[in-house]
C-alpha cells in the first residue's frame, strides 16, 4: 500500500487511502455527469478530519505538519477517484481556514475555525478577478475606509466553493499605491452578509464536481473586527496559503497519478492485442516506466517542498512552485499517454479516463499557472542566491 514513504508515515498513508477508497465509485461517476457537490462524500471527509487536517487541535483539526499533510492527501487521492471533491477540501482548507488559523485574531478564530476544521461550515477563497487572473497585482477590488468601517465594491471569479460557501475570505485593495504587499487586506465574514452575492456555479471542462462561481461585494461594510492579520498584510498572508497549497495540491496530483497508473498496468496484463498482452510490448512497457519515473520524481520535490515549509526554510516558497511546476506539467502529460494506452477504450466516459484527464489539465491554471510558477522560482531564487 505504501511506496517511498519514510515507513514513520505509513500509518497516515494507509489510514487516509481507506478513507478514500471505501466510498462507493458510481457515486463518483454519477457526480462528475450530473455536476453535483457531493455532500455526503464532504461530510465523509469531514468525519474523519481531512477539512482540518492541517488546522490546530485547539479548534478541532489534526495539527498535521505540511509534510504530513501531503502524505495524507495523497493517500486520500489514491483512494478516491472523486478529484472535485478533494480539491475542494484542500482549497477549503489551505486557501481559507489555514490563514485564518496562522494569522487571525482569537476572536475571529473563536468565531470561525472550529466550524471550518470540522467541515461543518464551507469556505471559499475570494481574490481572483477577471481582469487580474492570476496577476492579482492588478487587482481591482477595493476596501475604503469609512469612519469606522471598510467599504468593500467590486467583482471576484473562478472561486472555488462560491456558490455553496458559508464563509468568504475576501482580499482587496485597501492602499492601491502600496502595491500587493502592503497594500492589499484579506477580511473574513459569512457569505450571506449584506451585499454579498454568489453567482450559480459555472460550467467547466472537468473537477465536475467542485462548485465554481463569482462573488460580487456592492457597498459590503466590515470592521476591522473582520481582518485577519493587520491591514496591509494580505499579500503576505496570500502567498503563505498558497506555498502550502501548492505543495499539497501537487501531493494530491500524485495519488491521482498513481492510481491510473497502478489501474494501467492492470488493464495491459489483460489486455490481448493480436495474441499479445499489452503488457508484453515493448512501447507500452516504456511509457510505463516514463510514468513511474515522474512518480518517483514528482514525489521527491512534493515531500522537499513540504519539509522545507515546516522547517520554515527560505527555500520553501521557490520549492512548492518548482513542485506545483514539474507536478502539473509531468501528471498532465502522463494521464494522456496513460488513457493512449487504452486506445478508443480510453475516450469511452466508462473508462473514466476520459474523466481523469479533464480533471487534472486544470492543474495547469489553478494555484497559478505554469507560467507564474516559473515567475515565482525565478524571482525567489536569484534573491536566495
Amino acid at each position: 500500500m505504501i511506496s517511498g514513504i519514510l515507513s514513520d508515515y505509513a500509518s497516515i498513508y494507509n489510514s487516509f487511502y481507506e478513507i478514500g477508497a471505501s466510498y462507493p465509485v458510481k457515486k463518483i461517476m454519477d457526480a462528475d455527469r450530473e455536476r453535483v457537490f457531493d455532500k455526503a462524500l464532504w461530510s465523509h471527509f469531514s468525519d474523519n478530519g481531512i477539512n482540518g487536517l492541517s488546522l490546530s487541535t485547539k479548534y478541532g483539526g489534526k495539527g498535521f505538519s505540511a509534510l504530513k499533510t501531503c502524505i495524507a492527501i495523497e493517500a486520500l487521492s489514491k483512494g478516491c477517484a472523486n478529484n472535485g471533491i478533494i480539491f475542494s477540501s484542500i482549497a477549503h482548507m489551505l486557501a481559507c481556514a489555514l490563514p485564518v488559523d496562522l494569522f487571525a485574531s482569537e476572536t475571529i478564530k473563536s468565531k470561525y475555525l472550529s466550524e471550518l476544521a470540522s467541515g461543518k461550515w464551507i469556505a471559499a477563497n475570494a481574490i481572483t478577478e477577471s481582469e487580474s487572473g492570476s496577476d492579482v497585482y492588478q487587482m481591482q477590488s477595493v476596501g475604503v475606509k469609512n469612519g469606522n468601517q471598510f467599504l468593500l465594491n467590486g467583482e471576484k471569479c473562478y472561486i472555488t466553493n462560491a456558490p455553496i460557501s458559508d464563509v468568504l475570505l475576501i482580499y482587496v485593495a485597501t492602499d492601491k499605491e502600496k502595491g500587493f504587499f502592503g497594500g492589499i487586506s484579506c477580511f473574513i465574514l459569512p457569505s450571506k452578509h449584506k451585499g454579498i452575492t454568489l453567482s450559480t456555479p459555472f460550467e467547466k471542462m472537468g473537477l465536475n464536481s467542485t462548485q465554481m462561481g463569482g462573488v460580487t461585494l456592492k457597498d459590503v461594510a466590515l470592521t476591522e473586527e473582520n481582518l485577519v492579520g493587520k491591514i496591509g498584510a494580505g499579500g503576505m498572508i496570500f502567498s503563505e496559503s498558497m506555498m502550502w497549497e501548492r505543495t499539497v495540491m501537487s501531493a494530491f496530483l500524485m495519488g491521482q497519478l498513481d492510481r491510473i497508473l497502478e489501474s494501467t498496468i492492470n488493464y495491459a496484463k489483460s489486455r490481448t492485442v493480436a495474441g499479445r498482452k499489452l503488457m508484453d510490448i515493448q512501447h507500452v512497457r516504456h511509457v510505463l516506466a516514463d510514468v513511474k519515473t515522474i512518480s518517483y520524481a514528482g514525489k521527491n520535490m512534493v515531500y522537499d517542498a513540504a519539509f522545507a515549509i515546516d522547517k520554515k526554510s527560505k527555500e520553501a516558497l521557490t520549492k512548492a512552485s518548482a513542485a506545483k511546476l514539474f507536478v502539473s506539467e509531468n501528471v498532465v502529460n502522463s494521464i494522456k499517454q496513460l488513457q493512449l494506452l487504452h486506445g478508443a477504450y480510453g475516450y469511452l466516459q466508462e473508462s473514466e479516463l476520459e474523466r481523469e484527464y479533464r480533471d487534472c489539465y486544470a492543474s495547469l491554471i489553478y494555484s497559478g499557472t505554469s507560467a507564474i510558477q516559473k515567475n515565482i522560482i525565478s524571482t525567489t531564487f536569484l534573491s536566495i542566491l
